[in-house]
């Protein structure tokens, strides 16, 4: 029988929710995290494509889960696991530090309104658990078409900038859903892929 692509997650037991990654997926390849993933277009694509990473992929809204888990498994992918929950409180709570080789986060919600802002993932406090999960050298890739929470998450990087380097980094694979849409509007895509020290 095939590994459950699913993962079910228990924080409300008095053991330790971080999940031993490697015992998930069977084997110690590289972890790539997408977090916020919709209909799952990158996620996929990518998994796929590097057979030798294993992917998991964190969203909170059911329908989208459900839609890109039967892709996956349509697709007899194998290298990737779901999470439905929140994209905050999974790396926080349930990542181990320095075990993730990249950390993708595209086009999370913006929350536009300023009394929503709180609600923003990408956020000061993010980026330091960021810094924890990711392994030396590993990456987290960002990208967004909106103007003003890109100015915000440049400033809610601030804190954390002498824990990442800015690099320059071919974008590879396919654009997600939002991606195209935004693109056929004429927005511009700011991009930012950072480099732990």
């Amino acid at each position: 029988m095939s590994p459950s692509l699913l993962i079910t997650l228990d924080d409300e037991s008095d053991r330790d929710p971080t999940l031993d990654l490697a015992a998930l997926f069977g084997n110690d390849h590289p972890i790539e995290i997408e977090l916020g993933f919709g209909k799952g277009r990158y996620l996929l694509d990518a998994a796929q494509r590097r057979s030798d990473h294993n992917f998991v992929g964190v969203e909170v809204a059911g329908k989208y889960l459900r839609l890109t888990l039967d892709r996956a498994r349509r697709r007899g992918v194998s290298n990737i696991r779901f999470v439905h929950g929140d994209a905050r409180e999974f790396v926080e709570f349930f990542v181990p530090g320095e075990s993730i080789r990249a950390l993708h986060v595209y086009f999370a919600d913006p929350w536009p309104k300023t009394k929503h802002h709180k609600r923003r993932l990408l956020e000061a406090e993010f980026f330091e658990e960021a810094l924890r999960i990711l392994e030396p050298a590993g990456r987290m890739w960002i990208a967004t078409d909106h103007d003003e929470y890109y100015e915000a998450i440049l400033e809610a990087l601030k804190p954390s900038a002498d824990g990442f380097n800015l690099v320059e980094a071919i974008w590879d694979g396919v654009t997600t859903n939002y991606e195209d849409k935004f693109v056929r509007r004429g927005s511009a895509i700011h991009r930012r892929v950072l480099q732990k020290r």
